[in-house]
């Protein structure tokens, strides 16, 4: 576990799991403002995982999905876990320092590194994915989890401009419904529409949606009871979607309808049908044997 620090904020960094960020405090209020699930998590364990063990170790804060995200799927004979292996393997730490680190993985034909830094005021994470092999394909996802000291009691977002469109019980679907408004207004998969730009945590919810094709890679979350907002920046050339879940204590199951979480989750693709669909709709990279992919994320408090 890894603990990197500026003069504005402090982050967990876990290399031996994803390479996730556990914690993002703001050193300003001495808030932790990344969200957390309603239980215990299990052990993190390494592989190509179905859902359900997956998210048994998910701890909230901040992952980064590929080769795939969303739904588990078999492509050329080749098992595809929940979100990518990726998210949930070890990563070989290559370098660190006190603000900073430089993480490595192989898997399934690529080769991701990815830079974590905490300067200039934000948490900012530079990912670049090479193919060792022709054809390697991929979809990427980043996978934010806001907590309570952003959204109790009630947040305020500024998203940017696109059309927005809940997605379905499946996760899908693969194109925009054509009469999906622009946000800040959302289109119900039931029918109708709703404003999301502004959500108080007493009122239940849960609510997956996206934004598609976004002019511009940038998002502020504001708290309304107090002093406090993070603005996330991101790539929106490479991750031209993004997916948010609002959840308040909306969700059964392993969310036992306790689960308070906002995430915001830039990605390559406006679902989360996995890399098979995404492939045979021809959404999907298939990168050529030395090919690149790159984009950066970051999150500022403000």
């Amino acid at each position: 576990m890894l603990v990197l620090q500026s003069d504005e904020i402090l982050a967990r960094v876990d290399p031996g799991h994803g390479a996730e960020v556990l914690d993002l405090v703001d050193v300003r209020s001495g808030r932790q403002l990344l969200g957390r699930p309603p239980f215990g998590a299990e052990l993190p364990a390494p592989g190509d995982l179905d859902e359900g063990p997956w998210t048994a170790a998910w701890r909230g804060g901040w992952q980064g999905c590929l080769p795939n995200a969303g739904s588990a799927c078999t492509i050329d004979g080749t098992y595809h876990g929940f979100h990518g292996r990726a998210s949930n393997d070890p990563w070989t730490l290559v370098e660190a320092d006190r603000a900073g680190c430089l993480v490595r993985w192989e898997g399934h034909g690529l080769r991701a590194e990815r830079r974590i830094e905490a300067a200039a005021g934000a948490l900012t994470v530079a990912s670049v994915v090479t193919a060792l092999a022709d054809g390697a394909p991929v979809i990427a996802l980043e996978h934010l989890a806001l907590g309570l000291e952003l959204i109790e009691p009630g947040v305020e977002l500024e998203l940017p401009a696109g059309r927005a469109s809940e997605l379905d019980d499946e996760l899908g679907p693969l194109h925009a419904p054509a009469d999906a408004p622009e946000w800040p207004a959302i289109g119900l998969a039931e029918g109708g529409s709703e404003r999301g730009d502004r959500w108080e945590l007493a009122q239940v919810r849960a609510r997956v949606y996206v934004v598609r094709d976004v002019r511009a890679g940038r998002a502020l979350v504001r708290n309304t009871g107090r002093d406090q907002g993070v603005e996330v920046s991101w790539s929106a050339e490479v991750l031209p979607h993004l997916i948010v879940w609002h959840e308040a204590r909306g969700s059964g199951g392993v969310w036992r309808n306790a689960t308070e979480v906002l995430c915001l989750e830039p990605c390559s693709v406006a679902h989360l049908l996995g890399l098979a669909a995404a492939l045979e709709a021809g959404q999907a990279h298939r990168l050529a044997r030395g090919e690149t992919l790159s984009w950066t994320m970051s999150v500022r408090p403000v």
